[in-house]
Formats: structure tokens, sequence, C-alpha cells
């Protein structure tokens, strides 16, 4: 094969590769943007259900709350009240409470989102379990919301908590079940 051959071979291959490098750029940037975007739009979302909470909201007005949200079938919102519910059990000085609200709270984020609602209560669960030296809850909790996070678009966040398993010595790869 000759050299004008060969360059002229290498030259086609180039206005081939050059689109499809260019198409695949602005896929990944539109892809960055959507998942920046979403992840922007979850934490609003939870800021908003939290500013709905008032000072002077104590847990029974949480709890009517949350009943309402039951009642009218609205899933989507009972996280974030189960979050505000543990939030008003913990100023009151109701560590029980405050723990079966958190769980609350993880499982209806769990089922029902939002991911962003999840990953807090998840986060509040491993700290309390940290706290009181049962480490092995704790590094359940975190790998849990770590996920979470992930899946809100909160890479910041999912990388703190991958930093706080790994600091504290959990298994950063491994399957919950078989834990």
């Amino acid at each position: 094969m000759s050299e004008q051959t060969i360059f002229e071979t290498l030259l086609r291959g180039v206005n081939f590769a050059i689109p499809i490098a260019i198409l695949a750029t602005l896929a990944i940037l539109v892809l960055r943007g959507w998942r920046l975007r979403r992840a922007k739009r979850n934490k609003d979302t939870i800021v908003s259900m939290h500013a709905s909470i008032r000072p002077e909201d104590d847990a029974a007005t949480i709890a009517r709350r949350i009943a309402t949200a039951q009642a009218s079938d609205d899933k989507t919102r009972l996280a974030g009240l189960y979050l505000d519910l543990a939030r008003a059990h913990e100023q009151t000085g109701d560590d029980e409470a405050r723990m079966a609200a958190l769980r609350s709270a993880a499982g209806c984020g769990a089922l029902h989102g939002p991911h962003g609602a999840h990953a807090a209560a998840r986060l509040q669960l491993a700290e309390a379990a940290y706290a009181s030296g049962d480490l092995t809850s704790a590094c359940e909790q975190w790998h849990l919301a770590r996920a979470a996070f992930l899946a809100d678009g909160q890479t910041d966040e999912h990388a703190r908590v991958d930093k706080r398993m790994r600091d504290n010595g959990c298994p950063t790869d491994w399957v919950l079940t078989d834990f």
C-alpha cells in the first residue's frame, strides 16, 4: 500500500471520527446537565418540603399532616413529613419516637421517593447507630444512604458518605443481603 493510499484512508477515518466525537461530547454534556438539574430539583423539593415546617409546629401537628397525606394517598410527601416529625421529636428529646419517625421516613422514601428524603433519613439512622456504638448498622445505613444519594444525582453527598464508610472500615462493595 502506498503512502498516498494510507494517508487517504486515515483522512477518511478522521472525517468520520470528528463528527462522532462531537456527538459523543454533546451527549455527555446534555446528560451531565440533565443530572445536575435533576439533583437541584430534588434538593429544592426536599428544601420546600422542610420549609413548610414552622417552628411552632409540634409533633401532633405534623402527625395530622401525615394522616392527611395518607388519607389523600399522597405518598411522595410522607418521607419529608416523617423527617419533619423526627426533627420535632428531637427538639422534645423523645429519641425513641425520633428513631421510629426516621425509620418511617426511610421506608417511605425508599418506596415512594423522593430519593433525597430517603438518603437524609438513612444518613441520620446511620449516625444514630454509630453514636450508639453499632458500627454494623451504621455501615448498613450509610450504604443505603450512599445509594440513595447516587440515585438522587447528589454525587458530592454520595462521595462524602463513601468517604465516611471508608474512614470507619465499612465494606463499600458488599451486597446487603450478604452482610
